[in-house]
């Protein structure tokens, strides 16, 4: 009845996050590799909204979080996940088995969404992005920091600080920071669509504006990472990056138009907190995601029964196993 193929598969009801187009697909987030051209969607409000920013012609289903929905044989409720506005953990009652798919979720402070709990359940299907015990990552209020040094410093030196973020949620997270400072900003028109959806919401991203040809005087610049691209900078002055990601924790990686300068704001767990959830929530089973397959294995070595799947495949990323694996029958 439940298995891995392509997404989280309930029959023909639903699909989880599923990663082709489907009739009824419950969606974790509105996240691109997570989001595609589906017939139905049920989503929280928000999600529902970013949604509509690149899909036009869906029907919505709005589930409040710890609302609880019906779907054939299933029990379904959204839970916040601390990634993104709108984002949710789903979780499942299945014939008497409780099922979480966390989706992309963090514990650390963002004050754009709500802030992700941990859900004790049988089978836990958990995002392992940052799998790796490297992945340790500073406190919100330290990454604020940084970027706030960052903007003021090159403000101050008569150079415009340009801010490399993801459209969703990122670049929020940013906006939200600097509004604190009274730093207004100058926006790629996605982040700006975006972040209009945001106060809507009642999140305050403070003063900011759609970029025109070159950014104002006395702004921060803030772009998705591929965006030069289709931007002409010619005209703008001296200019400084800085790439917001988790994986700038990963020094020899080459960040494009970066300058080589980052600041490891994440908006996923880090390898603890992959491992808190785990520990606390104390599935019978355990499915990791989306991550490197060893996090399996040290879920293995510290005593739980835990695999590392493929969402598109549903096989092992380990041995390679035959695909669309049957979670409950």
């Amino acid at each position: 009845m439940l298995k891995i193929d392509r997404g989280i598969r309930c029959g023909e009801y639903f699909t989880v996050d599923p990663t082709v187009k489907s009739n009824l697909a419950i969606v974790s987030h509105a996240h691109s590799d997570h989001l595609k051209a589906h017939r139905e969607i049920v989503a929280t409000a928000p999600t529902v909204e970013l949604a509509s920013l690149n899909y036009k012609r869906f029907e919505p289903h709005i589930l409040n979080f710890y609302e609880k929905f019906e779907i054939g044989p299933a029990e379904i409720e959204l839970a916040p996940a601390g990634h993104m506005l709108g984002s949710a953990q789903v979780i499942l009652d299945l014939s008497g088995e409780r099922i979480v798919y966390t989706g992309d979720f963090k514990f650390n402070e963002n004050r754009t969404c709500a802030r992700a709990e941990i859900h004790p359940c049988d089978t836990l299907l958990i995002d392992t992005t940052y799998g790796m015990p490297h992945y340790k990552f500073p406190k919100a209020e330290e990454c604020g920091e940084m970027l706030v040094e960052f903007v003021f410093k090159n403000l101050k030196s008569g150079i415009t600080p340009v801010i490399l973020a993801y459209s969703f949620g990122k670049a929020q997270e940013a906006m939200e920071i600097l509004s604190r400072e009274d730093i207004e900003t100058d926006v790629y028109k996605k982040i700006y669509s975006a972040s209009k959806i945001y106060t809507k919401f009642g999140i305050d991203l403070g003063r900011f504006h759609l970029l025109e040809d070159r950014p104002v005087s006395g702004r921060a610049v803030i772009l998705p990472p591929g965006a030069f691209r289709f931007v002409d900078s010619r005209g703008w002055g001296r200019y400084r990056t800085c790439f917001l990601s988790g994986w700038v924790v990963d020094r020899n990686r080459a960040f494009k138009n970066s300058d080589g300068f980052g600041i490891p704001l994440s908006d996923h767990a880090s390898f603890d907190d992959i491992v808190r959830y785990v520990e606390t929530a104390k599935p019978r089973k355990v499915y990791t995601l989306f991550g490197p397959s060893r996090i399996a294995e040290y879920l293995k070595r510290i005593g739980f029964k835990a695999e590392a799947l493929d969402l598109k495949t549903g096989r092992s990323t380990i041995n390679h196993s035959t695909g669309n694996l049957e979670l409950f029958s």
